[in-house]
C-alpha cells in the first residue's frame, strides 16, 4: 500500500512539474494565475478542517476508517512558501466493534505552491494518546501531502500521516482534508 501511495504521490508530482515547465498560454485554466486564491508574502490565514482516511500498514488490522478535525494556521513568507501550525484531534474506528483510539497530533511544517492553487504540504510533530489506558507517551509524527485551493475559503489536502508509536510500529493513514479558511489577515 506505501508503495502505491508513493507512486501516485511522485507520478502526481512529475506531472504537475511538466505541466509547470511550459509557457503559461499553454496551461489548462485551473492552474494559471487566479487572483481569488493568490496569496500575497506576509498573510496570516487560520483554517479549520474535517480529516478523514483509511489506515494503512500495521493499524489496517484493528482499524477500518479514521475521522477527526483540525485546525490549522499558515504564515506565508514568501508567496509560494508558507510555514504551518497545526493542532489535530484524529479517531480511528475500531474494526468489527473494537475499541477505537483517539490521537491528538501537533505538526509544524511548510506549503510549497507550485502554482496559486496547487501546493505541497510537508509537517513533523508530536502526537499523544488520549483514553482510558493513556501511557503520556509522546510519539513521532510525519505528514506530506499534495492540496489544491478550490476557491478563496475552501482547500483539499490528499495527505499520507504516520504516527510512530514504537520500534518499526507506525499508526499511519492516507486521507483527505477538507479545510475552510475563516481568518486572513494581510
Amino acid at each position: 500500500m506505501k508503495k502505491r501511495l508513493l507512486t501516485i504521490f511522485v507520478c502526481a508530482i512529475f506531472a504537475m512539474t511538466a505541466v509547470a515547465q511550459n509557457k503559461s498560454n499553454h496551461l489548462p485554466d485551473i492552474l494559471k494565475k487566479d487572483t481569488t486564491a493568490y496569496q500575497t508574502k506576509n498573510d496570516i490565514r487560520l483554517s479549520i478542517g474535517l480529516d478523514e482516511g483509511i489506515p494503512t500498514a500495521d493499524l489496517s488490522k484493528y482499524s477500518s476508517f479514521v475521522m477527526g478535525a483540525s485546525l490549522q494556521g499558515e504564515y506565508l513568507v514568501l508567496k509560494e512558501l508558507g510555514i504551518t501550525l497545526s493542532a489535530n484531534y484524529l479517531y480511528f474506528l475500531g474494526k468489527d466493534g473494537g475499541d477505537g483510539l483517539s490521537m491528538l497530533p501537533a505538526l509544524g511544517g511548510l506549503n510549497f505552491y507550485i502554482t496559486p492553487r496547487v501546493f505541497l504540504s510537508g509537517q513533523l510533530g508530536a502526537s499523544w494518546y488520549i483514553g482510558k489506558d493513556s501511557d503520556h507517551d509522546t510519539y513521532f509524527t510525519y505528514a506530506q501531502g499534495i492540496g489544491f485551493q478550490a476557491s478563496k475559503r475552501i482547500s483539499l489536502l490528499a495527505k499520507y500521516e504516520g504516527i510512530n508509536v514504537g520500534p518499526s510500529k507506525t499508526y499511519s493513514f492516507a486521507g483527505l482534508r477538507v479545510a475552510y479558511k475563516f481568518f486572513k489577515q494581510k
